[in-house]
């Protein structure tokens, strides 16, 4: 039988390995919760969606399904325009995101140089209300705005310009689709641009001013290259969200006229809850999530993020 001081002295050593364990294990114990998540929310999911892929037809009991192999995924890129909607997505992914980096930078650059403080306030206000637009508003107000009876757009155009204004949504859906994500997305460059100006040593650009050198080699040859990280980290972070592009395109354009702006995104809905594809569509997300990561993870490789975290 135990007295009352073995019980104390048995509580109180299995107290200390449990504070032993807690100390040498803290930081495994704080990154728990979000394994936890990210199991739950990507790895679970990511692997129930390679599993569609390889078989005929969905069931409740995942053990009796019929396995076929790569069929569903001969039939994505045979009969299930997968073909045609990487490359739209393409497309639409490298012309948006050079037109938002030119122009974030643009505009960082120009609101950089004013001298009013109080002005700089309101150009920074004036330039992120378009990211706060909700994709289904934003296409909706699209639809309206470039409307070829009632849209402001060809008015102006047709009004104020010499020439006549395309029907935008059924004549050059592809440039309008990527003009609108460049509108709504402009702003979040602009943002991380104009920090990383700001973050800049006034020292270095005075130098380069004493040196004798014009402005455009001030940039190409000092700043930019200070910006670096910052240009590759913005970049990087729009280039990943673009693949993801779905709203406001869908909203838009539903992805037509015929399949002129059918993204991945919007074909893999349409073999989902259209064509009732199941297979084929999650055969179409796994070769659509294993590319965007083989090419950021080659990105990374080749840029590297040196100097990020400096």
């Amino acid at each position: 039988m135990s007295t009352p001081t073995q019980t104390e002295t048995t509580s109180k050593s299995t107290f200390a390995r449990l504070r032993d364990l807690w100390n040498d294990y803290l930081p495994y114990w704080f990154m728990a919760p979000m394994v936890a998540v990210m199991v739950m929310i990507t790895f679970f999911p990511g692997a129930y969606d390679l599993y569609l892929s390889l078989i005929a037809e969905p069931t409740l009991d995942v053990f009796a399904a019929d396995f076929v192999g790569l069929s569903n995924f001969e039939t994505a890129f045979t009969r299930g325009g997968a073909i045609h909607s990487f490359v739209i997505t393409i497309t639409v992914v490298v012309s948006a995101l050079l037109l938002e980096t030119v122009l974030g930078f643009v505009l960082a650059a120009l609101v950089a140089g004013v001298g009013s403080d109080r002005t700089k306030s309101f150009y920074r206000v004036l330039f992120i209300i378009p990211m706060a637009v909700a994709p289904v508003s934003l296409a909706t107000i699209g639809r309206i705005m470039l409307n070829s009876e009632i849209g402001i757009i060809p008015y102006v155009i047709n009004t104020g310009t010499p020439f006549a204004a395309p029907n935008f949504l059924s004549e050059v859906p592809l440039l309008t689709v990527i003009l609108l994500d460049a509108w709504n997305w402009t702003p979040f460059m602009f943002i991380i641009f104009y920090a990383g100006l700001s973050s800049v040593p006034k020292t270095l650009i005075e130098a380069s001013r004493v040196d004798g050198a014009p402005m455009w080699r001030r940039y190409v040859h000092v700043i930019i290259p200070y910006m670096k990280p910052v240009v590759f980290v913005a970049t990087l972070i729009r280039l990943i969200d673009l693949f993801r592009t779905f709203g406001v395109v869908y909203g838009l354009t539903g992805g037509g006229p015929g399949t002129a702006t059918q993204l991945v995104s919007i074909n893999i809905y349409e073999q989902m809850f259209i064509n009732n594809q199941i297979t084929v569509a999650a055969a179409i997300a796994i070769v659509y999530l294993v590319l965007v990561v083989a090419l950021c993870n080659v990105i990374i490789a080749k840029v590297g993020f040196e100097g990020v975290w400096d």
